[in-house]
């Protein structure tokens, strides 16, 4: 391949970034959202972030699947353990957490919260969904040529924020910890999204505490 060949490949990859950006922040815009719907969201990721740097190596990340297992009945009827992988036990104890209690499956498995959110209408197989704040992200990590993802789901996390095409994720058990994950939209990885409905939960009156 030719300087010149090699220079026109990254102006068009260049071109198409910049295009998806605008692509991006234009449809963001574009959404209306009612404040129930935007408080609910927030609210999520804020108890989220409560638990920022709690990590496997000094335990703290134990009280997290403490209060999962709080579950009068658990899925599948499932305690989690410490040594468990834990992505989904995190977002289950983050949404039991908040105002969205009623209306967020809970699952230890992602791929069992797949189903879940599948069933009650929440789920987005489309790897080039825009999300919004509080939605959830799944990821199959076998996943890599182009195309839709449809493999088994190793992890999930919480969509903290998104900047024009970049996604900010806060994940339970991503390096053994929690933190923040950064992702492209439309990366091969991403298994699909679940959308708690939370204008439908604003608009039936439920609002964070």
């Amino acid at each position: 391949m030719t300087a010149i060949q090699k220079k026109r490949i990254f102006l068009l990859l260049l071109a198409a970034a910049i295009s998806l950006s605008l692509a991006c922040i234009l449809w963001q815009l574009s959404r209306s959202m009612l404040p129930e719907e935007k408080a609910l969201r927030n609210e999520m990721v804020t108890i989220a972030q409560q638990y920022l740097g709690c990590k496997e190596e000094d335990r703290t990340h134990e009280p997290i699947i403490d209060f999962y297992n709080t579950q009068e009945k658990l899925p599948r009827g499932y305690a989690v353990q410490y040594d468990d992988s834990w992505c989904a036990t995190f977002v289950s104890s983050v949404a039991m957490q908040s105002a969205m209690a009623e209306w967020i499956p809970t699952e230890c498995s992602c791929q069992e919260l797949i189903a879940l959110l599948d069933k009650a209408g929440d789920w987005e197989e489309n790897d080039w969904y825009i999300p919004q704040k509080g939605d959830l992200i799944f990821y199959a990590w076998g996943e890599f040529p182009l195309g839709e993802c449809t493999g088994w789901a190793d992890h999930v996390g919480i969509v903290a924020e998104v900047y024009g095409p970049i996604i900010k994720v806060i994940e339970g058990n991503q390096k053994d910890s929690v933190t923040y994950h950064y992702v492209w939209i439309g990366h091969p990885q991403i298994r699909g999204y679940g959308l708690p409905n939370y204008r439908k939960a604003g608009n039936c009156g439920i609002t964070p505490e």
